[in-house]
């Protein structure tokens, strides 16, 4: 008699285990799901406001222009507002990514080739998107050589060093929601290839 008490107890027991450990897996897949949907997120975010001020410049510097409130010649507008425009395209490509990019209805392999290729792009936007503004900068400069105030080195320095320290900080948040949204999509994957 105790000898089958015990084995309802135990096979009890099991059972409790076992419902525990899928639990667990549940609420360990739940986690890693919101993590790299945060990180996902945060880049989508970055993005969005990249876009606004990308679609703002694009519009506002055209008014100023031909309002006569900036000064300039046709040829520093055409160059600073072709960096602009460019700039718009690529953050409305970025953003067709983000689109794209939906945890709930998409497969892993979909959204791993998805970051995959955001991150390529990105690594590619912080070369030539960095030599596109650096070229449109000393364009303008070389076109509006006579035309520049006195001291105009010493502030293009400090803005030229502000922007390389805004592009550093830029390029380390890239990287680091890149990573979590990579690991995330492993660690899911794992989650995919366990039995049961």
């Amino acid at each position: 008699m105790e000898l089958e008490e015990l084995k309802a107890g135990w096979g009890v027991l099991n059972e409790r285990l076992e419902q525990n450990e899928i639990l667990n897996k549940r609420i360990i897949k739940e986690m890693i799901t919101n993590r790299t949907q945060s990180a996902y997120e945060r880049l989508l975010r970055f993005d969005i406001w990249g876009f606004i001020v990308s679609l703002v410049l694009c519009v506002v510097f055209p008014i100023l222009t031909f309002s006569g409130q900036l000064v300039m010649k046709p040829l520093s507008f055409v160059v600073l507002e072709g960096c602009l425009i460019i700039s718009f395209i690529m953050q409305v490509f970025f953003l067709s990514i983000h689109i794209r990019f939906d945890m709930e209805k998409r497969k892993l392999c979909e959204l791993a080739r998805l970051e995959y290729m955001y991150k390529l792009w990105m690594k590619r936007n912080h070369v030539i998107g960095t030599g596109i503004a650096l070229v449109g900068i000393i364009a303008f400069l070389f076109i509006e050589q006579n035309r520049l105030v006195a001291g105009w080195e010493l502030r293009m320095a400090v803005a030229l060093l502000a922007g390389v320290v805004i592009a550093y900080f830029q390029i380390q948040f890239y990287l680091k929601n890149i990573r979590a949204i990579e690991k995330g999509l492993e660690e899911l994957k794992e989650f995919e290839e366990e039995p049961g």
